[in-house]
């Protein structure tokens, strides 16, 4: 089955998700939840994003997060890349932390921000991390902690949850953490962690039925989560031509499996042949296909303007003879 391309727009809200490879663990100790953590402010503050809430569990993270004035590819890449480099050297391993690609849904605000937060915010509990709301306060690599003002996770747009109950900080608290009490038993295995609205009235949850009408069926697809309408809309944005031509992530997975190189190499001073013919495709399809800018790639390389031209060229050759289609 061909995989879908991803849907990025900016000023959206997307639930992000992942696992580590074969469901092994990727947080051992507290040094990793704190460098993950690290990294995800860091690529917030260059992306221009915002993380309204997250759970990170032993095999697997939650994020909510809105995408900025950068891909939200790059804000991921920034993460994850940087991330699982830093485990395998602290852990002496090699190769794919993470499994396959992170999941990325576009979720409708309007109708799902504060459910998404719960049911982010309620994962530690559902995987038996906590046992109960108690403990769940007191579990530091969850943003309802600092939610409740219990930890300070800087980057966390707490507000902007706090101001959904109201003005006042002490009020809006309690009546946050009553919101997350009654959700405690809501959520089945698996909601709100994928898309799609392709179903009928029978057996359809609560939350759905405002989107549902009896006996018909919305538009819908697996990487939104929305009602019929707001599944349309985004469609159209994309359709309209809001959608990035390849995002960075994708064209490197590309240059990956053609090359047999992988980016850590390329980005590296090699003079390997293989080495250099990957970073020249590199170079061609980051300009070309992601519209990144010479100056990017002479910053990220490390290489001057003739350097970056050179490899620009010799990519587009490489490009042309093997036909890479992304």
């Amino acid at each position: 089955m061909v995989r879908q391309a991803r849907i990025d727009l900016p000023e959206h809200l997307y639930h992000v998700i992942g696992r580590g490879i074969e469901q092994r663990d990727i947080f051992v100790d507290h040094r990793d939840y704190t460098d993950f953590l690290n990294r995800l402010q860091e690529g917030l503050e260059e992306t221009g994003s915002k993380c309204f809430a997250f759970s990170l569990l032993p095999n697997h993270f939650h994020l909510l997060v809105m995408r900025g004035h950068r891909p939200l590819a790059e804000l991921m890449r920034r993460l994850m890349t940087g991330y699982a480099v830093r485990f395998n050297r602290r852990y002496q391993r090699v190769g794919h932390l993470f499994q396959n690609r992170y999941k990325a849904i576009l979720c409708d605000r309007d109708s799902y921000f504060l459910e998404l937060v719960a049911y982010i915010h309620l994962n530690p509990l559902r995987a038996g991390l906590v046992q109960d709301l108690k403990e769940l306060r007191a579990y530091k690599w969850c943003g309802h902690t600092a939610i409740l003002g219990r930890n300070m996770h800087g980057f966390l747009a707490k507000e902007e949850v706090l101001t959904q109950f109201g003005n006042h900080l002490r009020s809006s608290m309690r009546k946050y953490e009553s919101f997350i009490s009654e959700r405690v038993n809501r959520f089945e295995r698996g909601e709100l962690s994928g898309g799609g609205f392709s179903k009928r009235m029978s057996g359809v949850s609560p939350m759905d039925q405002q989107f549902l009408e009896k006996g018909e069926t919305e538009t819908s697809d697996q990487r939104i989560l929305g009602g019929g309408d707001f599944v349309k809309g985004v469609l159209s944005k994309v359709e309209a031509g809001e959608r990035p031509r390849v995002s960075v992530e994708e064209m490197i997975d590309q240059v990956e499996r053609n090359s047999g190189v992988k980016f850590e190499e390329f980005m590296g001073k090699t003079r390997r042949r293989a080495v250099v013919q990957a970073r020249a495709m590199y170079c061609y399809l980051a300009k070309e296909r992601c519209g990144m800018s010479g100056a990017q790639l002479m910053k990220q390389l490390r290489l001057s303007s003739g350097a970056i031209s050179n490899l620009f060229h010799r990519g587009r050759e490489l490009y042309q003879e093997q036909i890479l289609k992304l």
